[in-house]
């Protein structure tokens, strides 16, 4: 084996992920490329190779996701008015691309969410939708995936088997994805993926916390606004409806028929999201039990 292994499908990568031993010759050899000072540090346990070396991030990609490299590299090259990290190297190692990345400021949401008081939960949900907003409306970067309708017809053929829920569960989804049809907005820079891990939280000297960083663009795309929603509602405000109109409020969109419904929709769409993780965070025994979790009421207005 060479400097890194070759990795030949997911089940090998994963029997290996978590050995350091395997992965720190290759670690030190790009901390010594590009003269990053300090020992290399393990961070976050998801899907790529992630180490804090001093002041700086490195992130390794498997060749299996040689993809969400060129998507992180793009979208964190091309934003330039929220808090991400900034690119500071890239390259390969054994075909292995990588980046060099500043540090994002700030710990997982999801390590302190819980704890927070509702009223602070509130404001730095209207954060995070007043960021949301400012992603949507930037530029949309060249070079990231822009095949929205390839896409979405694959969410929806694959929905119900995606989801494996029995009934009522499974009978609502092939009836509410049947004749969808996608709400007429324009598709926009997506960070695709905007869970509880993925933005960063900071505690000012006075206790309170804002939002201080966004991270992990590797499945950034161009697409449908609504998309970027389900993974904040999943982890920050499904069980609150207050919360979830706040979100929309904080990013400037009405409260609409329209677009409660287009967005209940995609939540049976999204890429990772599983119905059952909202089944295992809450407590519901039908479709109208999770419209009230997420909007508050039982059926749409009008």
């Amino acid at each position: 084996m060479g400097i890194l292994p070759e990795i030949r499908c997911e089940d090998q990568y994963s029997a290996l992920y978590e050995d350091d031993a395997i992965w720190q010759p290759a670690v030190r050899e790009v901390a010594a490329r590009h003269g990053l000072e300090g020992d290399p540090e393990r961070l976050t346990l998801g899907t790529h190779l992630v180490y804090g070396v001093g002041g700086v991030v490195l992130k390794i990609y498997c060749p299996l996701w040689a993809a969400s490299f060129e998507a992180e590299r793009v979208a964190l090259e091309s934003v330039d008015n929220l808090p991400v990290p900034r690119v500071v190297a890239h390259g390969k190692i054994a075909e292995w691309p990588y980046l060099v990345q500043s540090r994002a400021v700030g710990v997982p949401a999801q390590s302190v969410w819980r704890k927070l008081s509702r009223g602070v939960r509130r404001s730095l949900v209207g954060e995070i939708g007043a960021l949301l907003r400012c992603l949507h409306d930037h530029h949309r970067p060249k070079g990231l995936d822009s095949d929205w309708e390839s896409f979405l017809q694959a969410r929806l053929s694959g929905a119900e088997g995606h989801h494996c829920a029995g009934d009522p569960w499974g009978s609502w989804i092939r009836s509410r994805l049947k004749e969808f049809v996608e709400p007429p907005f324009r598709h926009v820079f997506l960070h695709a993926d905007l869970t509880a891990d993925h933005i960063l939280l900071t505690r000012r000297d006075d206790g309170s916390w804002f939002v201080s960083g966004i991270i992990d663009f590797g499945d950034a795309r161009i697409g449908h606004p609504f998309y970027d929603f389900i993974a904040v509602i999943a982890d920050y405000t499904l069980g609150e409806p207050e919360l979830s109109h706040q979100l929309l409020e904080a990013y400037g969109m009405d409260s609409s028929s329209e677009v409660e419904e287009g967005i209940l929709s995609f939540c049976l769409l999204h890429e990772f999201g599983r119905l059952q993780d909202f089944l295992d965070a809450h407590s519901m025994e039908g479709p109208a039990d999770f419209r009230r979790a997420l909007w508050g009421k039982d059926v749409p207005d009008g």
